[in-house]
């Protein structure tokens, strides 16, 4: 059975457009777990526009079940992620436009040596994971940097503008999730996953946790964030 990890980047996000200390994303990330979620996922930035480092220690110290964070292998971010000791780091690339959102790691142009990272993480007990695009060659890169997990880019998939993009985009993920399985990697899905397009990702039976985010805040605006977790955890459970 797959998790629902919820992100609360959206409650950051609204906060700092508003210049207002509400909504709190540490406020979000409670009612998630208290209506049945598994864990909460956020992006840590360099420029830590919309997740400040006080939401760091307050969600490491509230959150029960699993905390990733999503962040650019910087040795700032490293080094202050290493201090707040998460579940997990899935490690993303950045860039100098801030509004550009973090993007996946490209293991076949890159010079860096992942793998670093990965024993930096690792020696403090911290599970990392790397963003990419489904390819079997990036999820080579993964085990190759010997992180535990990889968590696949679904955005091509979930912004799919007809039938024959969106399956064809699916069988992209599908070859990705079961190379990667057979690595033994823990499978992570997520970028534009909401209520609709999840199915066909849940029937693939390959993906361990689901990354929500902007459809369940969204949909807590209108109906509440127990109505919004709860319908999500039940389309996942009922798999």
């Amino acid at each position: 059975m797959s998790d629902l990890i919820v992100n609360v980047d959206l409650g950051g996000i609204l906060r700092t457009v508003s210049r207002k200390s509400e909504p709190d994303p540490a406020q979000i990330a409670m009612l998630a777990e208290l209506f049945g979620a598994n864990g909460v996922s956020i992006q840590f930035r360099r420029d830590k526009k919309y997740i400040r480092e006080k939401d760091l220690f307050l969600l490491k110290g509230i959150i029960k079940s699993k905390f990733t964070i999503e962040l650019p292998p910087h040795e700032d971010t490293i080094a202050k992620i290493m201090e707040i000791k998460p579940t997990s780091v899935i490690i993303s690339a950045d860039h100098a436009d801030s509004d550009t959102p973090l993007s996946p790691i490209d293991f076949n142009n890159s010079p860096v040596d992942y793998s670093m990272y990965v024993n930096q993480l690792s020696a403090v007990g911290i599970s990392t994971g790397f963003f990419i695009e489904p390819e079997i060659d990036e999820v080579k890169g993964v085990a190759k940097s010997g992180a535990p997990a990889v968590f696949i880019n679904c955005a091509g998939y979930t912004n799919a503008r007809s039938t024959d993009e969106a399956q064809h985009e699916l069988d992209r993920i599908d070859k990705a999730a079961q190379f990667a399985g057979r690595q033994n990697l823990h499978i992570i899905a997520g970028r534009g996953i909401d209520y609709k397009n999840i199915q066909p990702l849940l029937e693939l039976k390959l993906v361990d946790d689901f990354i929500v985010g902007n459809a369940i805040c969204a949909r807590a605006i209108l109906l509440g964030m127990e109505h919004a977790v709860k319908e999500m955890k039940q389309l996942i459970d009922k798999v």
